[in-house]
Order: C-alpha cells, then structure tokens, then sequence
C-alpha cells in the first residue's frame, strides 16, 4: 500500500511540474537584422552588433563589460595582475559546451594558443589580442589561468570581453573553417539550422545562463523598412536598428521603441597630411564651432543622445567628463576661418559609406551648416569595401581630404592606431599628442592610467582631428509581446529574452 500511494504521488508530481517547467518550448522569438555574419558561426571574428548577435547567442566570453564599461565575470570570476606582465584568471567550474566538453583550464589556452598562433593572428580577435600585446597563455591549475604581456596592460579584462571560448575538441578535430558551420559554445542557446538569411536558434539546455525561450530566430533583411514592416505584420518580435520617427507607428501597434547608445562615437575625420587647409588646427576648430550638432541630435535622433566632447563614450575607460562639446558658434567659427587665411572658405571633399537614413540625413545639414561659413562640402559615396582599401592600403586619394569615422571600443587609446603619426599610410598626424598617447598606454596603476587617457582626450577636444560628433544611438522596435529585451555595452542579453505566454 505505501509503494502504491509513493508511485502515485511521483505520478501526480510528473504531471504537476512537468508542464511548468517547460513552458519553455512554446516560447520564441524572432529577430530581424540588418546582415547575419559571412564568416557564420566563427567566434574570432566581429566585434560588434549586429554581426555579434548570434555569436552572443552560442558563446560566452572571459569577461562580460557592465553598463559603465568596466569589466565584470562571466566565464572567469576573477582576475589579478601579479606583475605588470603576467595576469592571473579564475574560471567558472560549473560550466560545460552544449557537446558535453568540460570548460577548464585547458579550453581557455587552447583559444590563446590558436589566436596567437601564424593562423589566428589573421582573426580579429587574433589581431585584438596581438594589439593589447597579450603573448601567451597557460593552466595554472583545472580552473586557473595565467595570461602574459609584452608590455603593461592595466585593462587588460576589458579587452577580455572580446574572447569568446568555443569547444576546444570539436574545434581541434574540425578546424576554423569547418567549426564556422557547425559552431559549438556554452551560450543560452546552440544552432538549430543555419540558412543563408536566416537562423534558427534552439535553447541549450546545459548552459549556465539558463534561457527563458526554446527558440530563437534570426532572419536577415537589409532594408530598414523590410523589417519595420516585419514587426507591424507580426512575423517578426523585434526589428533590429530602426529610425526613431518610426516610434508613433510602431507605439500604434502595442509595440514601443528601445533606445541605447552604441559603444562608439561618429566623427568626420580629417586629413591633415595632405597640403590643404585641413593641416591648420585653426580650420579644425572653425569646423567644430560651425556645426549646430544640438539641432541635428533633436532632430534626427529625439535628444536620446548628447554631442561628443571628446572621441570616447560615456562608458570607456579615461572619459573626461568635465570636457564639454563645441557649442554652435558660427561667428567664432568665421573668425578662426579668416584668422587663418581662408576668409573666402575652401572645398572639403568627404568620404562617407552612408547606411542608415539618419546617418545621411545628418551629414547633410553638417553639409549645410559648414556652407553657412563659407565652407563646401562634398559629401561623396563610396563602398564599404573601397574605404577599407583606402584605409588599410593605398591611403586616402585626392581630392579626398575628410571622411566619416567611428572608433569603437572600451579603451580610447586603441583609435591612436590609426589616428595617430604611428599610422601607415599615414592620414593623420600631431607628434605633440604622440608622448602624451605612449605615457598613458603604459602607465599600469590603473587610477593613474586613468588621468593620463584622459589627458590624450582633453588635448584632442582642444586640437581635434577633424568634426566631434556624437555617441551612435540605436533604436530597436519590440512588439508588446516581448516583456524582456535588455541591450548592454553592445551585447544583447540572449538569456534573458522573454516573451509573454
């Protein structure tokens, strides 16, 4: 009798918590974007939204940026510097790949190994990590790790946040290219079905960020009206980089706008190695004082973001809060203008790649505003591909004497890169921010690496490269039945996405 009356309690127990615990199943959700990765589920490659997304998704990374751009844990929950080139990294112990490979030690130095290696070093985050002079990796212990440098990195677990850890024998046996289409992480959730356009993502139920849905999907559709429509039909939850006068229509529906800032900056970078009138910091600054930024950031972006009053973001590391923008002041700007020598104003060929309508929209009133002083802006296009080859290869052509930017990142100091007399070919150069730029990268107290970013900072706003922009918004459009849609320091948090039921 009593082992009757224990099976039928079991029995009644299955059937009551069965259910609930996995409502689950029934749960998706589906995301359009504008581009899914061409290097598909590679987790060396991209750094930012949205070809980050369903990497976001698969991996995790070492450590994960809070909200104001420090580093927090994720798969390390702790980190010293012992000396100024060796760090020291403790690994969470209950995670596993959602193949059943334990995460330890040895996953983690598999990874450094291969992103050092001849191979890796063509990666991105290869690249990254030779970068922030990361030289090796090795187990101190089933769940310890230490790191190396070539010279002092006192934000080192910052750049962390960009290594993320794939299965290191499911990597091994199959190589990059062919783990690219069967990608195995400890994220929330693991790959379904990859298509071309579209992805299916599907809850991993080992992982230690327990998800709250049993599917995700990830649709790819490039026209920015393409996916507003796809969210007011419903057929999509949540249209990924909207505009914000898309904000009435999409309230209309139940839906609402998400706005948050991108961890970057736009600016018009200028060209100051040529013989123009860009070389004269004078000029640079009468461009600044030109452009009425409060109206355009009203206007085009309903004040969800304020003007740069230096290139880094609220977030990064360094940032100088007491530096203020360049107020409009077109009266200044005609006086720097005329002190310089070009009372008649110039021509300013720019380059711009142009994208979202916004971004159009914006660099055209700049357009119009800099003509208010005399000076002519030739906004012309070109493709993403031919900027990079200007950038990277044969420099910047004449007439070209500007072109849009954004830097992106935690750490300010990583522009200097390119942005600096460091640079070949070489675009732009100031050799007194040149000792400035060397102190503050190797400074490794961290409060006194702080002052002295700051100082690079504060000396740019004063000598700026070329037009101070703004921090990039973001807008997201979420349909009412989505209760959970939470973006930060450019991750989208996978697990805990929700829907109502």
């Amino acid at each position: 009798m009593r082992f009757s009356l224990r099976v039928l309690a079991s029995a009644f127990m299955l059937l009551t918590v069965l259910p609930g615990s996995y409502a689950w199943a029934d749960k998706t959700l589906t995301l359009g974007i504008q581009i899914l990765p061409a290097t598909r589920g590679n987790p060396h490659q991209n750094v930012s939204l949205p070809g980050t997304l369903p990497l976001q998704a698969i991996f995790d990374s070492l450590t994960r940026l809070r909200a104001d751009g420090s580093a927090g844990p994720a798969l390390a929950v702790g980190w010293e510097a012992e000396d100024e080139l060796t760090w020291v990294l403790t690994l969470r112990e209950d995670v596993q790949f959602s193949n059943g490979e334990p995460f330890n030690a040895k996953a983690v130095v598999a990874t450094f190994d291969f992103l050092l290696s001849d191979e890796g070093k063509s990666e991105t985050i290869g690249t990254h990590l030779a970068r922030v002079g990361v030289t090796g990796a090795r187990t101190r212990g089933e769940h310890v790790v230490e790191i190396t440098t070539i010279r002092p990195n006192a934000i080192l677990p910052i750049h962390l946040d960009f290594v993320r850890i794939p299965a290191p024998a499911h990597f091994a046996t199959l190589g990059p290219e062919a783990f690219a289409l069967d990608p195995i992480g400890s994220g929330p959730f693991k790959v379904g079905e990859w298509q071309d356009g579209r992805i299916e993502l599907v809850r991993n139920e080992t992982a230690w960020r327990i998800p709250k849905l049993g599917q995700v999907t990830l649709i790819q559709l490039s026209d920015q009206s393409s996916r507003l429509q796809g969210l007011l039909s419903g057929s999509l939850d949540v249209a990924f980089n909207v505009a914000t006068e898309d904000q009435a229509v999409v309230e209309a529906e139940g839906g609402r706008l998400i706005a948050y800032a991108n961890p970057s900056v736009a600016y018009i970078q200028t060209v100051n190695t040529k013989e123009s009138p860009l070389a004269d910091v004078r000029v640079r600054r009468a461009l600044n004082y030109a452009v009425n930024k409060d109206v355009i950031l009203a206007v085009m972006y309903g004040d969800t973001i304020d003007a740069a009053s230096q290139i880094a973001h609220p977030q990064a590391f360094g940032f100088d809060p007491t530096l203020v923008a360049y107020p409009y002041d077109p009266e200044r700007a005609k006086a720097l203008l005329t002190e310089a020598g070009y009372d008649n104003g110039f021509k300013m060929v720019t380059l711009m790649v142009g994208g979202a309508s916004n971004e159009d929209q914006a660099h055209q009133q700049i357009a119009s505003d800099l003509a208010l002083v005399g000076v002519d802006m030739e906004l012309q296009r070109t493709t993403f591909a031919k900027y990079l080859e200007y950038m990277y290869q044969s420099g910047w052509p004449d007439p070209i004497v500007a072109f849009s930017m954004v830097t992106s990142g935690f750490d300010p100091m990583h522009g200097y890169r390119t942005r600096s007399c460091r640079w070949s070919p070489a675009y732009y150069c100031d050799d007194a921010i040149m000792p400035l730029i060397e102190k503050a990268e190797n400074a490794f107290d961290l409060e006194e690496r702080r002052r002295l970013v700051g100082d690079v900072l504060a000396y740019e706003r004063d000598n700026p490269p070329g037009i101070l922009m703004w921090q990039s918004p973001a807008f997201d459009a979420v349909a009412a039945r989505v209760t959970t849609y939470e973006v930060e320091a450019d991750v989208l948090s996978f697990h805990t996405l929700d829907v109502a039921d």
